[in-house]
């Protein structure tokens, strides 16, 4: 009788793979995971090498592997923790393009490692703590659905009369979460969220019913916009400015007629099935600025 050498069902060698990113992109107009179509990629900050390019996860994740830097981290000694004493971290450039040009193009800077799925906390930004994700804002040209509300608007700062690149834009409705736009750099937006609740009613309806259908329905919402050119940084080897710095802007004004005096906030009624251009007067642009801007 022949004895084997080993056990079989004795794994010769275990080997520990860590990620050091993992990125959750999210839609907020459809509050919906973005789990496709998308080509991200990644470098060291302040460097020419190579990018390297996420992969898809089955969950829909975008993440990295190989990193310049990081093998220490992505292949520990066995049976220890990556993360058990303080890593060195080294800073990223990320970069988010839509091949569907549904989404405006992003650049964030993330320090690496990163234990879990980014973001799992805040990004010190507007938009909120305990994000579900990296949301990605609407390109100005990404059709209208039936069943999405959409505010467009063409930015254009009122002291340099140039396109308000990269500013945001709020949109409230009573009773609805505040939903987020981002300009492009010739300062095309576009804001798409769900309509507010219905609340017209039918004949012989109990008050206070909502219709199912949406008819003549209107809304009054409340335009804000947020616009600091001056805090807008660009990573270097970038084009676009890092997304924290985009989405902490001071709030900026409006001018809803040229001859007023600007305001925080603009008031417009939003009809359903239409879509709802912002316009100072009757000119094809929105007039824009700091909140320090000379009217």
């Amino acid at each position: 009788m022949t004895l084997p050498l080993f056990d079989v069902r004795t794994p010769l060698e275990r080997l520990t793979i860590f990620t050091p990113l993992g990125i959750r992109f999210w839609d907020a107009a459809w509050s919906t995971q973005v789990s496709e179509g998308l080509t991200v990629t990644a470098r060291p900050q302040g460097t020419r090498q190579a990018v390297a390019y996420a992969f898809r996860t089955a969950s829909g994740v975008y993440a990295f592997q190989g990193l310049p830097g990081l093998r220490a981290v992505e292949y520990p000694p066995q049976d220890t923790d990556p993360f058990g004493s303080p890593p060195a971290t080294r800073c990223f450039v990320v970069e988010v393009t839509d091949q569907e040009r549904r989404f405006l193009p992003m650049v964030l800077s993330v320090e690496l490692p990163y234990r879990g799925i980014f973001p799992t906390g805040t990004l010190g930004s507007p938009l909120g703590h305990r994000l579900p994700g990296v949301y990605l804002f609407s390109s100005p040209t990404r059709p209208a659905v039936p069943s999405l509300a959409v505010v467009r608007a063409q930015l254009v700062d009122a002291v340099t009369h140039q396109p308000a690149a990269h500013a945001l834009m709020t949109v409230r409705a009573s009773g609805q979460a505040v939903a987020y736009g981002l300009a492009d750099e010739r300062g095309g937006i576009a804001v798409l969220f769900p309509y507010p609740a219905f609340t017209a009613m039918v004949g012989g309806s109990p008050p206070g019913t909502p219709l199912a259908t949406g008819g003549l329905q209107h809304w009054e919402v409340s335009i804000g916009v947020r616009y600091e050119p001056a805090v807008l940084t660009i990573p270097p080897g970038a084009t676009l400015p890092d997304l924290r710095s985009t989405v902490s802007q001071a709030p900026g004004v409006i001018w809803a007629t040229v001859a007023s005096q600007p305001s925080s906030l603009l008031s417009a009624e939003l009809i359903f099935g239409q879509e709802l251009v912002l316009r100072t007067d009757e000119t094809s642009v929105l007039l824009i600025g700091a909140a320090a801007s000379p009217p």
